[in-house]
């Protein structure tokens, strides 16, 4: 049986994100003290004593007008609201209840039945005051989220709402059969504009405004038979221009996301595209290790497309040559135009990641490459080296182990054609690909 969900609802600053955190089993969110960090809704599985179910992060709810983005804001946290089996009213303990927290009282009552109120930073004492009650939530429940104080009432006032019983275990989520991708870009790229267009829906907030995403917002779906999570990420700026403390939180988040990334698809804005910027995300997400997808955005508003076409392949070969044949797809993620392509070049690009070569097939290859174009000589002996054996020892990327007499003398220009034979040989275009080199020992020599 499904997971029951929780909604955690409330104005900004009342601490939502610190109690999702404080629930989930992985924590997830950015919490600041800047109100409205959280714009989308965020999902996580969560735990509180023996109880297991999902919460959700909501955006702070402001009152606002058609086309602003607190509108647009408010609209997740309605979807929210209609989704849950349980909302929780969360309002600040110190401050008080205010008009805005009278407001939305009413509004969750328009689209939910099941609800409590929580008196959150409640870690000095709790008021008792009859505004709480006034609200018509019943007894409020007081906890402070920062210092995990109030759990035990917040289990017995959570296990009153929902049957405990229809919850089913949760698997451990370091572990999971899904491929997670990851979408990354400079900020308005059209990340979230292309998460929407895939799914269908307005999943996630998305407008003219630069930077609207702040957090890693993860969607679990379904694509061709495989379990995706797809993961939306804050916008990755220049070193120099991350002054704001919230964007440094934002790029950490966005840099843990890709560290535990299957594939990642970097987007970029065709009408700027690969600048040096997009160069340094694409060298981070190689450098980890990361299957890479080029998705260039915005193809619309491109006029001379072949001529674009040329000329960005000659620069992806000149700046990025340690992995060749990156798939590149020029999309328009507004007209949905190759949005399904993106992905079906991201799992491409997952299978090659997880490719496991047998040794006697890389053997005979070694031997073929090595007659082919002849190994180095011994710097001090004058005599060529020998690579004598190789093995894949590892995928994620693949990874791969040379044994020979002489591994110092073994060149870069002779290691980069072994590695560009090897990716043409066994079809792995764009996908990273270590080699390591290690000293076979001497038979003859004289062991003490």
């Amino acid at each position: 049986m499904d997971k029951k969900l929780v909604a955690l609802v409330g104005r900004p600053n009342v601490g939502k994100s610190t109690l999702f955190n404080r629930l989930s089993i992985r924590k997830k969110a950015i919490v600041h003290d800047l109100p409205g960090v959280t714009r989308d809704r965020k999902y996580a599985d969560a735990k509180i004593g023996p109880m297991l179910f999902r919460v959700v992060d909501t955006p702070g709810l402001e009152e606002s007008e058609e086309g602003q983005l607190e509108y647009r804001m408010m609209q997740q946290t309605m979807q929210a609201i209609i989704d849950a089996d349980l909302v929780c009213l969360i309002v600040d303990n110190i401050s008080g209840v205010t008009p805005a927290d009278k407001f939305f009282a009413n509004f969750i009552r328009k689209y939910s039945k099941n609800y409590i109120v929580i008196a959150n930073k409640s870690e000095k004492k709790f008021t008792h005051d009859k505004e709480f009650y006034s609200l018509g939530f019943g007894v409020p429940v007081p906890i402070s989220a920062e210092h995990g104080q109030g759990l035990a009432d917040l289990y017995e006032a959570i296990a009153a709402k929902i049957d405990t019983e229809d919850v089913v275990k949760i698997s451990n989520p370091q572990t999971s059969d899904s491929v997670q991708i990851v979408i990354v870009g400079r900020p308005n790229a059209g990340k979230s504009t292309f998460i929407n267009a895939i799914l269908g829906e307005e999943r996630l907030i998305t407008g003219p405004e630069a930077g609207i995403t702040r957090e890693s917002i993860e969607i679990e779906w379904k694509y061709k038979n495989h379990n995706l999570k797809l993961i939306d990420t804050a916008g990755l700026r220049k070193k120099a221009n991350v002054t704001k403390s919230l964007e440094k939180l934002s790029t950490g988040d966005t840099i843990g996301s890709i560290k535990f990334a299957n594939t990642v698809i970097l987007m970029l804005d065709a009408t700027i595209a690969l600048e040096q910027q997009d160069l340094s995300i694409a060298n981070y997400v190689i450098e980890e290790g990361r299957s890479l997808v080029i998705a260039v955005n915005k193809w619309d508003l491109i006029t001379l497309r072949r001529n674009y076409e040329e000329e960005f392949t000659y620069k992806l070969e000149k700046f990025l040559p340690q992995v060749k044949g990156i798939p590149v797809v020029f999309i328009s993620a507004i007209n949905q135009h190759k949005t399904n392509e993106v992905l079906d070049r991201a799992v491409e690009m997952y299978d090659l990641w997880n490719k496991k070569i047998t040794t006697s097939k890389l053997n005979d290859w070694l031997a073929f490459a090595t007659e082919t174009h002849q190994l180095p000589l011994q710097k001090k002996l004058g005599r060529r080296v020998r690579l004598k054996y190789v093995t894949q020892i590892k995928t994620r990327p693949p990874t791969f182990k040379f044994f020979s007499n002489d591994p110092d003398s073994i060149t870069e220009a002779y290691t980069k054609y072994l590695l560009n034979s090897l990716r043409e040989n066994f079809s792995m275009p764009g996908v990273p690909i270590r080699m390591y080199f290690s000293k076979t020992d001497n038979p003859y020599s004289t062991k003490k």
